[in-house]
Protein backbone atom coordinates (compact mmCIF):
# COMPACT_ATOMS: atom_id res chain seq x y z
CA UNK A 1 0.00 0.00 0.00
CA UNK A 2 1.44 3.45 -0.84
CA UNK A 3 2.03 5.84 2.04
CA UNK A 4 -0.55 8.61 1.68
CA UNK A 5 -0.52 10.24 5.12
CA UNK A 6 0.97 13.62 5.93
CA UNK A 7 1.63 13.66 9.67
CA UNK A 8 1.48 17.08 11.36
CA UNK A 9 2.84 17.28 14.91
CA UNK A 10 1.60 20.15 17.09
CA UNK A 11 2.90 21.19 20.50
CA UNK A 12 0.41 23.91 21.44
CA UNK A 13 -3.26 23.70 20.52
CA UNK A 14 -3.45 27.24 19.19
CA UNK A 15 -0.33 26.90 17.00
CA UNK A 16 -2.23 25.28 14.17
CA UNK A 17 -0.83 24.51 10.69
CA UNK A 18 -2.83 27.33 9.09
CA UNK A 19 -1.76 27.85 5.48
CA UNK A 20 0.15 24.55 5.51
CA UNK A 21 -3.13 22.73 6.02
CA UNK A 22 -4.80 24.93 3.39
CA UNK A 23 -2.13 23.88 0.88
CA UNK A 24 -2.98 20.21 1.42
CA UNK A 25 -6.69 20.72 0.76
CA UNK A 26 -7.70 18.73 -2.31
CA UNK A 27 -4.34 16.98 -2.55
CA UNK A 28 -5.84 13.51 -2.20
CA UNK A 29 -3.57 12.86 0.78
CA UNK A 30 -4.68 11.96 4.28
CA UNK A 31 -3.71 14.46 6.96
CA UNK A 32 -3.26 13.35 10.54
CA UNK A 33 -2.63 15.92 13.29
CA UNK A 34 -1.22 14.73 16.60
CA UNK A 35 0.02 16.34 19.81
CA UNK A 36 2.17 14.15 22.05
CA UNK A 37 3.77 16.87 24.14
CA UNK A 38 1.81 16.16 27.32
CA UNK A 39 2.33 12.39 27.23
CA UNK A 40 4.77 11.61 30.09
CA UNK A 41 5.70 8.26 28.58
CA UNK A 42 5.65 9.14 24.88
CA UNK A 43 7.35 6.53 22.72
CA UNK A 44 7.88 5.63 19.07
CA UNK A 45 4.75 3.49 19.31
CA UNK A 46 2.71 6.70 19.57
CA UNK A 47 3.71 7.72 16.03
CA UNK A 48 3.57 5.94 12.69
CA UNK A 49 6.84 4.77 11.14
CA UNK A 50 8.22 6.88 8.34
CA UNK A 51 7.40 4.08 5.91
CA UNK A 52 3.74 5.00 6.41
CA UNK A 53 4.26 8.71 5.64
CA UNK A 54 4.00 10.75 2.46
CA UNK A 55 5.23 13.78 4.41
CA UNK A 56 6.06 15.09 7.86
CA UNK A 57 5.39 18.58 9.30
CA UNK A 58 6.48 19.58 12.81
CA UNK A 59 5.01 22.80 14.18
CA UNK A 60 6.20 25.36 16.73
CA UNK A 61 5.93 25.69 20.49
CA UNK A 62 7.56 27.42 23.46
CA UNK A 63 9.60 24.38 24.54
CA UNK A 64 13.37 24.25 24.29
CA UNK A 65 14.39 21.67 21.71
CA UNK A 66 16.81 20.09 24.19
CA UNK A 67 14.35 19.81 27.09
CA UNK A 68 13.97 16.09 26.61
CA UNK A 69 13.54 15.42 30.33
CA UNK A 70 10.72 17.92 30.70
CA UNK A 71 9.10 16.90 27.42
CA UNK A 72 9.97 13.27 26.52
CA UNK A 73 7.88 13.55 23.34
CA UNK A 74 10.53 15.84 21.86
CA UNK A 75 13.01 12.96 21.84
CA UNK A 76 10.46 10.80 20.03
CA UNK A 77 9.91 13.57 17.49
CA UNK A 78 13.64 14.09 16.98
CA UNK A 79 14.05 10.39 16.30
CA UNK A 80 11.20 10.45 13.81
CA UNK A 81 12.76 13.47 12.08
CA UNK A 82 16.09 11.65 11.88
CA UNK A 83 14.33 8.64 10.33
CA UNK A 84 12.55 10.92 7.88
CA UNK A 85 15.89 12.41 6.82
CA UNK A 86 17.41 8.97 6.31
CA UNK A 87 14.45 7.78 4.23
CA UNK A 88 14.05 11.06 2.32
CA UNK A 89 10.50 11.65 3.45
CA UNK A 90 9.56 15.24 2.51
CA UNK A 91 9.72 17.22 5.74
CA UNK A 92 9.00 20.71 7.02
CA UNK A 93 9.90 21.99 10.48
CA UNK A 94 8.49 25.31 11.70
CA UNK A 95 10.09 27.26 14.57
CA UNK A 96 10.46 24.61 17.30
CA UNK A 97 10.00 22.05 14.53
CA UNK A 98 12.93 23.60 12.66
CA UNK A 99 15.03 23.47 15.83
CA UNK A 100 14.16 19.80 16.34
CA UNK A 101 15.09 19.14 12.71
CA UNK A 102 18.38 20.94 13.29
CA UNK A 103 19.09 18.81 16.38
CA UNK A 104 18.20 15.66 14.44
CA UNK A 105 20.86 16.71 11.93
CA UNK A 106 23.42 17.39 14.66
CA UNK A 107 23.22 21.19 14.70
CA UNK A 108 23.18 23.16 17.95
CA UNK A 109 20.23 25.21 19.20
CA UNK A 110 21.05 27.88 21.79
CA UNK A 111 18.93 30.27 23.85
CA UNK A 112 19.13 33.81 22.57
CA UNK A 113 20.33 34.97 25.99
CA UNK A 114 23.51 32.89 25.53
CA UNK A 115 24.13 34.69 22.25
CA UNK A 116 23.39 38.15 23.62
CA UNK A 117 20.14 38.42 21.66
CA UNK A 118 16.60 39.09 22.80
CA UNK A 119 13.50 37.35 21.51
CA UNK A 120 12.63 38.08 17.90
CA UNK A 121 8.91 38.81 17.76
CA UNK A 122 7.09 40.71 15.05
CA UNK A 123 6.66 41.06 11.30
CA UNK A 124 9.84 41.72 9.32
CA UNK A 125 11.30 40.74 5.94
CA UNK A 126 13.85 37.99 5.43
CA UNK A 127 17.38 38.88 4.33
CA UNK A 128 19.87 37.14 2.02
CA UNK A 129 17.20 34.76 0.74
CA UNK A 130 18.37 31.96 -1.56
CA UNK A 131 16.15 32.69 -4.54
CA UNK A 132 17.02 29.36 -6.14
CA UNK A 133 15.41 27.38 -3.34
CA UNK A 134 11.89 26.25 -4.29
CA UNK A 135 10.44 26.61 -0.79
CA UNK A 136 12.18 29.67 0.64
CA UNK A 137 13.08 31.44 -2.60
CA UNK A 138 9.60 32.86 -3.31
CA UNK A 139 9.69 34.62 0.06
CA UNK A 140 12.53 36.89 -1.03
CA UNK A 141 9.84 39.26 -2.27
CA UNK A 142 7.61 38.99 0.81
CA UNK A 143 7.08 42.31 2.59
CA UNK A 144 7.34 40.54 5.95
CA UNK A 145 6.93 37.19 7.68
CA UNK A 146 6.08 36.53 11.31
CA UNK A 147 8.96 35.90 13.71
CA UNK A 148 8.26 34.58 17.21
CA UNK A 149 11.18 32.86 18.87
CA UNK A 150 13.95 33.21 21.42
CA UNK A 151 16.22 30.22 20.72
CA UNK A 152 18.46 30.20 17.65
CA UNK A 153 19.72 27.46 15.36
CA UNK A 154 23.51 27.60 15.10
CA UNK A 155 24.54 26.59 11.58
CA UNK A 156 27.68 24.52 11.09
CA UNK A 157 30.14 24.76 8.22
CA UNK A 158 28.33 23.36 5.23
CA UNK A 159 24.81 24.08 6.52
CA UNK A 160 22.73 25.34 3.63
CA UNK A 161 21.32 28.51 5.17
CA UNK A 162 18.51 29.89 3.00
CA UNK A 163 17.60 33.14 4.77
CA UNK A 164 18.64 35.40 7.66
CA UNK A 165 17.52 38.42 9.62
CA UNK A 166 19.59 40.95 11.51
CA UNK A 167 19.41 39.00 14.78
CA UNK A 168 19.03 35.42 13.52
CA UNK A 169 21.69 34.04 11.23
CA UNK A 170 19.69 30.96 10.29
CA UNK A 171 16.06 31.80 9.56
CA UNK A 172 15.75 28.87 7.17
CA UNK A 173 17.90 25.93 6.17
CA UNK A 174 17.73 22.90 3.95
CA UNK A 175 18.59 19.73 5.80
CA UNK A 176 18.34 17.31 2.88
CA UNK A 177 17.04 17.53 -0.71
CA UNK A 178 13.44 17.28 0.57
CA UNK A 179 13.70 18.64 4.14
CA UNK A 180 13.44 22.28 5.26
CA UNK A 181 13.51 24.10 8.58
CA UNK A 182 11.85 27.52 8.87
CA UNK A 183 12.49 29.52 12.03
CA UNK A 184 9.67 31.90 11.08
CA UNK A 185 5.94 31.20 10.89
CA UNK A 186 4.93 30.94 7.25
CA UNK A 187 1.68 29.26 8.26
CA UNK A 188 0.22 32.23 10.14
CA UNK A 189 -2.68 34.21 8.67
CA UNK A 190 -4.20 37.32 10.31
CA UNK A 191 -7.03 35.18 11.67
CA UNK A 192 -4.66 32.60 13.13
CA UNK A 193 -2.60 35.36 14.70
CA UNK A 194 -5.78 36.66 16.32
CA UNK A 195 -6.18 33.23 17.91
CA UNK A 196 -2.62 33.41 19.24
CA UNK A 197 -3.23 36.85 20.66
CA UNK A 198 -6.30 35.57 22.44
CA UNK A 199 -3.96 33.58 24.69
CA UNK A 200 -2.54 35.33 27.76
CA UNK A 201 0.88 33.72 27.39
CA UNK A 202 1.26 35.04 23.86
CA UNK A 203 0.14 38.57 24.67
CA UNK A 204 2.46 38.74 27.69
CA UNK A 205 5.43 37.57 25.62
CA UNK A 206 4.60 40.05 22.86
CA UNK A 207 4.25 42.94 25.31
CA UNK A 208 7.61 42.12 26.88
CA UNK A 209 9.29 42.24 23.48
CA UNK A 210 7.36 45.04 21.78
CA UNK A 211 5.78 47.14 24.52
CA UNK A 212 2.21 47.98 25.49
CA UNK A 213 1.02 48.41 21.89
CA UNK A 214 2.26 44.96 20.88
CA UNK A 215 -1.12 43.39 20.12
CA UNK A 216 -2.32 46.28 17.97
CA UNK A 217 1.01 46.44 16.15
CA UNK A 218 1.11 42.72 15.43
CA UNK A 219 -2.47 42.67 14.14
CA UNK A 220 -1.98 45.73 11.94
CA UNK A 221 1.28 44.41 10.51
CA UNK A 222 -0.34 41.03 9.78
CA UNK A 223 -3.10 42.61 7.77
CA UNK A 224 -0.68 44.88 5.95
CA UNK A 225 1.55 41.98 4.92
CA UNK A 226 -1.15 39.42 4.05
CA UNK A 227 -2.16 40.51 0.50
CA UNK A 228 1.39 40.23 -0.84
CA UNK A 229 2.56 37.43 1.44
CA UNK A 230 -0.20 34.88 0.88
CA UNK A 231 0.41 34.15 -2.83
CA UNK A 232 4.15 33.82 -2.18
CA UNK A 233 3.52 31.47 0.75
CA UNK A 234 1.14 29.45 -1.41
CA UNK A 235 3.87 29.15 -4.04
CA UNK A 236 6.29 27.87 -1.40
CA UNK A 237 3.82 25.41 0.06
CA UNK A 238 2.70 24.14 -3.34
CA UNK A 239 6.20 22.77 -3.84
CA UNK A 240 5.95 20.83 -0.59
CA UNK A 241 2.52 19.56 -1.56
CA UNK A 242 3.97 18.29 -4.85
CA UNK A 243 6.78 16.54 -2.98
CA UNK A 244 4.30 14.88 -0.62
CA UNK A 245 2.24 13.65 -3.55
CA UNK A 246 5.28 12.42 -5.43
CA UNK A 247 6.47 10.49 -2.37
CA UNK A 248 3.00 8.96 -1.97
CA UNK A 249 2.93 7.88 -5.62
CA UNK A 250 6.32 6.14 -5.64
Amino acid sequence: MPARTVLILQHVEVEKPGMILDALDGSGLDVEIRNLIDLPAASADDLPPVSDLAGLVVMGGPMNADDLAGHPALKVERNLLADALRHEVPTLGVCLGAQLLARAQGLAVRPGSELGRSSEIGWAPLRDVDRDDPVVGPLADAPAVLHWHGDRIVPAPGTRVLARTDTTECQAFRAKPVAWGLQFHLEVTPDLLDDWLGEAAFTAEAAEALGSQAVDTLRADARAAAPALRPLAEQSLSHLRALFRAHADR
